[in-house]
């Protein structure tokens, strides 16, 4: 057996070589796997890649980079056997439900020679290695014989300085109308706080680092207006919210406790700087883990709620319809479950007696 191991080292060592004096797009079986993330509706750290590669085996290197708007890594793996494990098993899976999705091919490169430890490129041979620049210019590695610039085409310029866990820059909303194409296969328990995922919009108002917590500052809010409902309402369209809480004595600010980080990422992503109740309010992650319940006794004015067990989640489902449709706030509502009898000037009157002025209105067939 170990004979035949050798003999197809042996055998993609002479399929990289010739893959990198020109040919095909990418090389045969080697112990560099490139990864495609399509469908990138949440963050994918370098962590988080670690974490799901190493499940076949040990990884020896990551690089992470961005082409042409789309997140990217090289992993290296210590022998091709393992790499082409990892090809069968998770090519086309999909991170979280729905999106995120795995497409990997043998790189050209026979090894990577990493020159930082940051959250862009990682050598875990090496774990003294410098963390330099994180920002992470084509520099900081090079093809594993000492060639410099060998890796122009894989684009490493494009990375957009500042959004750790390699989120890509320029996810346009687009990214709504191809999400969601890939294969429905979650791994489940793959990744801490995993969440399935979502078919959503992206506007470019997307966190300067990924949410380890899911608990949420709101600031600027109308104090008059505020309320635990009405926040419960506005975050539960991008998350299930836990717990409100309006702060006693600085009712302008509020905590807002999501079901875990990535939901709490995707309501910064969406609600940071949009308008409500005509001022625009500031979300960012806090510093607190959960939000506290007052103690018994204590005077509260209603000002924090419990909404663990609130019928109004929309995300309780797995697979429910609802993870497809995540999108920024806009001035277009779409209603469902509305019953037979009802016409458009009922559901008319109803939002004018809510000082609602709707402009247009459309039944589906």
């Amino acid at each position: 057996m170990v004979g035949v191991f050798q003999n197809a080292s042996a055998q993609a060592a002479l399929q990289a070589a010739q893959a990198l004096s020109g040919g095909d797009t990418q090389g045969g079986p080697n112990t560099v796997l490139r990864i495609i993330i399509e469908h990138m509706v949440y963050p994918v750290t370098l962590d988080v890649l670690q974490q799901i590669f190493s499940r076949v085996g040990k990884v020896l290197k990551i690089v992470t980079f961005t082409k042409n708007n789309s997140f990217q890594a090289l992993i290296q793996y210590p022998d091709v056997v393992t790499a082409q494990a990892a090809k069968l098993q998770l090519d086309g899976q999909n991170i979280y439900n729905s999106c995120c999705t795995l497409r990997i091919e043998y790189s050209k490169l026979p090894s990577l020679n990493v020159k930082y430890n940051n959250d862009k490129s990682r050598d875990y041979t090496n774990p003294s290695l410098p963390t330099g620049d994180p920002t992470l210019d084509s520099s900081a590695f090079i093809l594993g014989g000492g060639t410099p610039g060998m890796l122009s085409p894989f684009g490493l310029h494009g990375l957009a300085p500042g959004l750790a866990g390699g989120f890509p820059a320029g996810m346009g909303e687009a990214a709504s109308a191809a999400a969601g194409a890939g294969r429905s296969v979650p791994f489940a328990g793959m990744v801490p706080g995993g969440l399935p995922g979502a078919s959503m919009g992206m506007t470019g108002r997307l966190p300067g680092h990924p949410m380890t917590g899911s608990v949420l500052l709101v600031s600027n809010l109308d104090e008059e207006m505020a309320s635990p409902e009405a926040l419960f309402t506005l975050f539960g369209v991008y998350g299930d919210v836990q717990r409100v809480k309006i702060l006693f004595n600085k009712k302008d600010n509020a905590l807002v406790q999501m079901l875990e980080p990535h939901q709490a990422s995707v309501a910064l992503s969406h609600l940071d700087k949009v308008k409500v109740w005509g001022r625009q309010i500031r979300v960012m992650p806090s510093k607190h883990q959960t939000v506290q319940m007052p103690k018994d006794g204590q005077p509260d004015a209603g000002l924090t709620k419990d909404f663990t067990n609130s019928s109004l989640h929309r995300f309780k489902k797995p697979g429910s319809k609802n993870y497809q449709n995540i999108y920024p706030p806009s001035a277009t509502l779409h209603l469902s479950n509305i019953p037979p009898h009802v016409t458009e000037q009922d559901i008319r009157q109803a939002f004018e007696v809510a000082s609602f002025d709707v402009k247009a209105f459309k039944f589906f067939p």
